[in-house]
């Protein structure tokens, strides 16, 4: 039975939930978690929960002189200068050859604790359960793997927990060459 909800309730809704499922012939509860993520070459990462996010076509970037290739720059948005930083180039992925959906931006927090991260493509919402979540998690790129608390396999793919904010502090000291 599929419960329509007002834009408010649907809004205002849980993101953590219980929900029946039939497993092997026995009715099991388990936590579902909904969660947005977005890739960066291979790498599934997930947002936090209580992060703004906003998702842009890619602005004008004013280009910083004498800074690192994986900081693209800055941008204008709504008077706030964000800067802009391209993971493919800092976690050393390889270029895709393909065509990909349009590049976009992701700018995750606000005011001067805001960053963008160029993505290919949208972000998805994901759904986890308990038999999700990984154990232990696989070698990651040492820049980042600070910034990695947890993780989950989802049809065949990994997918992180990201905590952005440390990391961006992060970047802002490494932002010269």
């Amino acid at each position: 039975m599929i419960t329509k909800l007002s834009p408010s309730q649907a809004l205002n809704r849980p993101l953590i939930r219980h929900s029946l499922e039939l497993v092997d012939g026995f009715d099991e509860k388990e936590q579902t978690i909904r969660k947005l993520g977005f890739r960066i070459g291979n790498l599934g990462l997930l947002i936090a929960k209580q992060a703004t996010s906003e998702l842009s076509e890619v602005l004008p970037i004013c280009p910083i002189p004498f800074t690192a290739a994986w900081v693209l720059g800055l941008i204008n948005l709504r008077g706030n200068l964000v800067p802009v930083f391209d993971l493919h180039k800092l976690l050393q992925f390889p270029t895709q050859e393909t065509e990909v959906e349009k590049p976009m931006l992701l700018i995750l927090d606000k005011g001067p604790a805001s960053g963008a991260i160029k993505i290919d493509g949208f972000p998805i919402h994901l759904t986890f359960t308990d038999r999700d979540e990984l154990t232990t998690l696989p070698p990651l790129p040492t820049v980042i793997k600070p910034y990695i608390s947890s993780g989950y396999e989802k049809d065949g793919k990994l997918w992180f927990n990201f905590e952005h904010q440390g990391f961006f502090k992060s970047l802002a000291t490494q932002l010269a060459l």
